[in-house]
């Protein structure tokens, strides 16, 4: 099967940031690239192996061989953060939209119509949230101590922060290609509330941020371990970005204009 190649500015731009992934990424990517493939529209995948001690990178570059052209890797030169490591993934997409996912897929890439869709109607950010209409949460299957420390965590991000949206650790989010390169470009926290700061950036600068319920299971095998420093981590990161932005002015941008598909 020969892929949708690439162009300089593809439709999508999957982005991804892995460490220590060499079991579970090669299914996932596989049938990642398979879905896309069947859209019909140009895209490319963005992978960034974040300094693992593992063959992660090596198996990348296996299956970028399968798809020259589309599937580019990247390596940091240590483990820098998820923060850290998908902003260096999503500054190397060059397409139209951007979605970045987890490795491990827990919201399945057949997802991503809805997300479209969302961008489709003016959209310029797309969550796919794991909380659902009828206000039950997706993330009740996680162990306990993850669903206790959420909770904690969104009380004090709601007060401080990011106010108005339910999940904004996601791991499944759509961009404007444009507004993901700039928010990024603009974000320095490394770590896994990443996701605050670029979506508060986003509320700043009057980007519309859309929520769209999508389905996800907790795939195990999580890299994230609840200790006190990484609370602490945590809960600094995320009071401290309204300081590191407190020049940001508040503004209103014109709704995203939908991209045809290519």
């Amino acid at each position: 099967m020969q892929p949708v190649s690439a162009s300089a500015s593809p439709h999508l731009s999957l982005a991804i940031t892995a460490f220590n992934e060499a079991e579970r990424l090669p299914p996932n990517l596989a049938h990642a690239l398979t879905f896309l493939h069947a859209q019909g529209y140009s895209f490319e995948v963005v992978i960034n192996d974040d300094g693992s001690s593992d063959d992660t990178a090596a198996v990348a570059e296996r299956i970028g061989a399968d798809w020259p052209g589309v599937v580019r890797v990247l390596k940091a030169p240590r483990n820098e953060g998820k923060g850290a490591g998908l902003r260096r993934a999503i500054l190397a997409t060059r397409g139209e939209r951007v979605l970045f996912s987890d490795a491990d897929f827990s919201t399945p890439i057949e997802e991503l119509p809805r997300l479209m869709r969302a961008i489709d109607a003016g959209a310029h950010v797309v969550i796919g949230s794991r909380v659902q209409p009828d206000g039950s949460d997706m993330r009740r299957s996680q162990p306990l101590y993850r669903r206790l420390f959420g909770k904690v965590y969104r009380i004090l991000r709601d007060a401080t922060t990011v106010r108005g949206i339910v999940d904004t650790q996601s791991g499944f989010k759509l961009f404007v290609g444009d507004a993901a390169r700039e928010l990024f470009a603009d974000s320095v926290v490394r770590s896994i509330v990443f996701d605050v700061e670029v979506l508060y950036l986003a509320q700043r600068r009057g980007y519309h941020v859309a929520e769209v319920p999508v389905q996800w299971t907790n795939a195990g095998g999580s890299r994230m371990r609840v200790t006190l420093g990484h609370a602490v981590r945590v809960f600094w990161d995320t009071v401290r970005v309204p300081l590191i932005h407190r020049h940001e002015t508040p503004r209103v941008i014109a709704t995203a204009r939908p991209a045809a598909p290519r």
